[in-house]
C-alpha cells in the first residue's frame, strides 16, 4: 500500500522540474550557513538533520525518510541553512526551486495542499522529537523511535511486519546516542521479548511493552 502524501503524478512533476541525484552514506547534502536555494524531496533512503554544538558534539534534530521533504528554509529567498544535513544510507533526492513549482500549485490545488500537509507533518514530528529529547532516557528514546518508524509498516521505506533495515549504528546516528548505549538498550529489550535482533535488521515483537516503557517516562 502506498503511504506517501504526494501522488505518482505529483512526484513526476517534481522530477520533471527538479534535479534527481544520489548521495552516498555519510556525505553532506548541505551545511549550516549555506545559501538556501533549493527544497529536497526524498525518493529513497533517509537523511539526518543535525547541529554542531560548541562542545564539538553533534546533536541529531531529526531523521527524514523517503516520501518527505526537507530544506524548507528555501521557501523564502535570501535565507541560509539553519542546520546540516547528511545521508544516513544511499539516498535518492529531487532538488527543486520553489519558483518552479508555484505554477503547478496554481493549476492543481490538491498539489499545494499535499505540500502544506508535508510541512505540517514535519513540524509535528520535530515537536515530538524535542519532547523525547527532554523527557526520555536512553530506553525511552529507543522505544519511542522504534514505535514511530514501524507504526504504519511503510513498505516503500523497507519496513514491513514491524521489521526495519536498521543496524545498531543506524539507530545510534538517528538518535544521537553512542552505539554501545544503543546496543545495551536493544539487548535489554530483546531479553524482555520486545524486539528481535538480526543481521542488518531489527523487528518489533511487542509494541505494547515498548509503549509502556516510553509512557512511564513521560509521566515521571
Amino acid at each position: 500500500m502506498r503511504s506517501r502524501i504526494f501522488t505518482w503524478e505529483e512526484e513526476k512533476v517534481l522530477g520533471d522540474i527538479g534535479i534527481t541525484y544520489t548521495v552516498q552514506p555519510g556525505h553532506l547534502v548541505y551545511m549550516k550557513g549555506d545559501p538556501a536555494e533549493r527544497v529536497y524531496y526524498i525518493v529513497k533512503g533517509r537523511v539526518r538533520i543535525f547541529e554542531n554544538l560548541y562542545s564539538g558534539r553533534e546533536m541529531t534534530l531529526d531523521v527524514v525518510e523517503s516520501g518527505r521533504i526537507f530544506g524548507e528554509s528555501a521557501f523564502i529567498p535570501g535565507n541560509t541553512r539553519p542546520a546540516c544535513v547528511e545521508a544516513v544510507n544511499r539516498v535518492t533526492l529531487i532538488s527543486f526551486r520553489m519558483a518552479d513549482v508555484l505554477p503547478y500549485f496554481r493549476a492543481r490545488a490538491e498539489f499545494a495542499l499535499h505540500f502544506l500537509q508535508l510541512c505540517s507533518n514535519t513540524m509535528d514530528h520535530l515537536t515530538a522529537r524535542m519532547e523525547e529529547q527532554c523527557l526520555l532516557d536512553r530506553f525511552g528514546k529507543v522505544a519511542s523511535y522504534l514505535l514511530d518508524v514501524t507504526e504504519k509498516n511503510p513498505v516503500e521505506k523497507g519496513i514491513e511486519g514491524g521489521a526495519i533495515p536498521y543496524t545498531h549504528e543506524d539507530l545510534s546516528v538517528s538518535l544521537g546516542l553512542n552505539r554501545s548505549t544503543v546496543s545495551t538498550v536493544l539487548k535489554k529489550f530483546e531479553q524482555m521479548g520486545c524486539v528481535e535482533r538480526g543481521y542488518g535488521y531489527l523487528k518489533v515483537k511487542d509494541r505494547k511493552a515498548l509503549e509502556e516503557v516510553a509512557e512511564r517516562q513521560r509521566k515521571r
